[in-house]
């Protein structure tokens, strides 16, 4: 079975071998903490590779909390989106329409398990980009702590 990182780096389209591509990733996060509402907006550069029955975006953190930390997104089926972190802070979630994973964090004081609950996932990616929105609920002992929506555009650059 093959892991994120593995994904991202055989970029394979249709059985036919393809140059990883250099695209820019506008990633629009919002947050919901119960009386806590939250959002942001960070454009990042990185590759949009295309492994079987998916696709896999890959970036460089270059500030912030996660400076320093390697993002491998794929989205499997158009239906399971993986998302690996790996660097200064490791992080792995799995977000899967209707199913409840449990996932690690890890933090400045040990790795916590949190479990999360996919609601939605919308793919429209080929070669030329396009759009990946995913929303999920992370639970932590049974109690919902948060819920996330991802809306992320891909256009390649130039």
């Amino acid at each position: 079975e093959s892991s994120a990182t593995d994904c991202c780096s055989s970029p394979r389209r249709n059985g036919a071998d393809a140059l990883a591509r250099k695209y820019m990733f506008r990633i629009r996060d919002e947050h919901d903490y119960g009386a806590e509402r939250g959002e942001g907006t960070k454009i990042v550069f990185g590759e949009l590779t295309f492994p079987e029955d998916g696709f896999c975006l890959r970036y460089e953190e270059a500030e912030g909390d996660l400076a320093g930390c390697t993002t491998h997104l794929t989205c499997t089926g158009s239906t399971l989106v993986s998302v690996v972190r790996t660097g200064p802070v490791a992080t792995e979630l799995t977000v899967e329409p209707g199913r409840r994973h449990s996932c690690p964090y890890e933090t400045e004081y040990g790795t916590l398990l949190l479990g999360v609950t996919g609601e939605q996932v919308e793919a429209d990616l080929d070669e030329q980009g396009g759009e990946l929105r995913f929303s999920y609920t992370i639970d932590h002992d049974g109690d919902i702590v948060a819920r996330n929506t991802l809306h992320i555009t891909v256009k390649e650059t130039f």
